[in-house]
């Protein structure tokens, strides 16, 4: 019989910002909405359970000790409305530490949101950039690779929130893509365990990267989910239809987002009638999967 302690996964959060405080009055900050994905996403058959340790990196820098990462079986992002490649201090903190976590603790896994996404295409050898003013708002339907189509076990596509202007424009080296939409390339990767990643954690680093010359060998049919080391998605699958409605609401009345495309957001909010994750309750359950649950 399998023991309890080995029905237990632990999870760092490293928090990267406080939704706009409509967001938290209605649905709570970061912690709250994030464990309540996975929560929702776990089957309860299963019989596992799971701790989310929370880490404010903006305004305390927190992070877990060289001694205790190792005690954890991944590590999540969160979004965040700072730019990944702004010149502040808890930013470049961020991305050294991605860098370490991937050099010297191998065993565990990454999973990285929006912002999240970002960070880890610049800690390894990749770079984001402002999109020429593109907004991805809203649930959006993004195409999936052949790799994107084995990890999510899905057709063609997946139906995820959007709330992005800055993306990542090309695949580092070692990662597979994982779907793409018109407007961003790159709206998700994955790497596997033993991979040879470019760590680029300064940025003196990144200061004469371009885009790799071919794609990883593997073939998608070769790769199990338990061999998924680091994914990441630009969407954010933890967002309800109501969270981003609250924010695609705020940000029109600020002129941030024009009225057309708030109005257009509406209506793709309706269609997903009560799927209010869209398909972000089944990347809850890949992520759980590439745990081993």
């Amino acid at each position: 019989m399998t023991s309890i302690s080995t029905r237990r996964k632990t999870i760092a959060l490293l928090v990267c910002d406080v939704p706009m405080k409509e967001v938290v009055a209605e649905h709570g900050e970061y912690p709250k909405i994030f464990h309540d994905l996975m929560r929702k996403s776990l089957p309860v058959e299963l019989g596992w359970e799971f701790t989310m340790d929370a880490y404010d990196v903006v305004h305390k820098m927190e992070y877990p000790s060289e001694d205790e990462i190792d005690s954890y079986d991944a590590f999540m992002y969160t979004g965040s409305a700072a730019s990944s490649y702004a010149d502040l201090a808890w930013i470049h903190r961020l991305i050294e530490f991605t860098a370490n976590l991937v050099r010297n603790h191998s065993k565990v896994r990454i999973f990285g949101i929006c912002f999240g996404h970002q960070i880890v295409s610049l800690a390894l050898g990749g770079t984001c950039v402002k999109n020429d003013g593109k907004w991805e708002v809203g649930p959006t339907n993004i195409r999936l690779t052949d790799m994107g189509k084995v990890v999510f076990g899905l057709g063609d596509e997946l139906n995820i929130q959007e709330m992005h202007q800055d993306h990542v424009p090309f695949v580092p080296p070692g990662f597979h893509l994982l779907a793409s939409t018109d407007v961003s390339m790159n709206q998700g990767m994955v790497s596997t365990f033993g991979t040879s990643y470019h760590y680029t954690p300064t940025v003196e680093s990144r200061s004469n990267l371009s885009p790799p010359s071919s794609s990883p060998d593997s073939s998608p049919e070769s790769i199990s989910l338990s061999d998924i080391q680091i994914i990441t998605i630009q969407g954010h699958p933890e967002f309800t239809r109501q969270i981003v409605s609250t924010m695609t609401a705020k940000r029109a009345s600020q002129g941030i987002i024009t009225d057309a495309l708030k109005e257009d957001v509406d209506r793709r909010q309706d269609a997903l009638g009560d799927r209010v994750y869209g398909d972000g309750e089944v990347v809850g359950r890949v992520l759980w999967k590439i745990l081993g649950v």
